[in-house]
């Protein structure tokens, strides 16, 4: 049988007959898999506690004989993040960032660049001082994502035809996760929704954190933000999430 290693973060694990569990995990090398953990259950110290999220792991794996899922051989723990669990606002951030990668990366697919975004992730939350930091930073976080499938929302100029932004009379953004509309190229069945230039420069502002946040109705910028990014994780998603009904009502 083949033996690997590769760090990986613990997406979510399954109990898997009296003794055993299934882990879903997302490897810098190896992208999305599965492993089965024979005994996990029945033997505390064999992983002691490294089969938990939240974490990076290094893992060895082994192939199966059956081919279908990896064995998970040993885990041992490369990176802890302190502070994430203390708080329940950032909790349910982790977990919410969490659910979004297993949802949508699909097995097979490169993943160091995911693999990263997460970690920094982790990395900066429990540094959040307040519900409106941990929020930037998990628009931060989906916008990024969106830009690493190509499906982040059109935000300098028209989707359709290239128009900048200043160009427009008003700023409607696609209901259906696009981005941008122009007045000439909306159609009469196109859902939209009208954002102000504050919000702009908040999308502007992830998608180049250079750029300045707006000095002015930042609240009302950050609550459009969420919802111009919900419409376009809506469109990659195929259920929706529990984590970011949680997340909602936390924030």
């Amino acid at each position: 049988m083949t033996r690997r290693q590769t760090e990986a973060f613990i997406l979510r694990t399954v109990d898997y007959g009296d003794y055993h569990v299934i882990a879903h995990l997302l490897g810098r090398q190896t992208g999305r898999f599965s492993a089965i953990a024979h005994g996990a259950r029945s033997s505390k110290r064999r992983f002691s506690g490294s089969l938990e999220p939240l974490r990076v792991v290094e893992a060895t794996l082994t192939s199966s004989r059956s081919g279908d899922l990896f064995r998970l051989e040993e885990l041992d723990v490369v990176e802890n993040f302190p502070g994430i669990d203390e708080r329940i606002e950032t909790l349910s951030a982790a977990g919410y960032a969490t659910e979004l990668t297993r949802e949508t990366w699909r097995e097979g697919e490169e993943a160091q660049q995911i693999f990263e975004l997460l970690r920094e992730f982790y990395r900066h939350l429990p540094r959040c001082p307040s519900s409106e930091s941990i929020a930037r930073l998990v628009h931060q976080f989906e916008f990024r994502l969106l830009d690493l499938y190509g499906l982040a929302p059109s935000i300098h100029h028209c989707g359709r035809c290239g128009a900048t932004a200043e160009s427009m009379d008003k700023l409607r953004f696609g209901r259906d996760g696009q981005g941008l509309i122009c007045g000439p190229c909306r159609h009469g069945d196109d859902a939209v929704g009208i954002v102000t230039a504050a919000t702009l420069s908040f999308l502007c502002h992830l998608d180049d954190p250079d750029r300045p946040l707006p000095g002015d109705d930042v609240d009302s910028a950050l609550a459009q933000t969420g919802r111009v990014l919900a419409n376009a994780i809506d469109q990659l998603t195929e259920r929706p999430l529990a984590s970011r009904d949680i997340l909602r009502q936390m924030l």
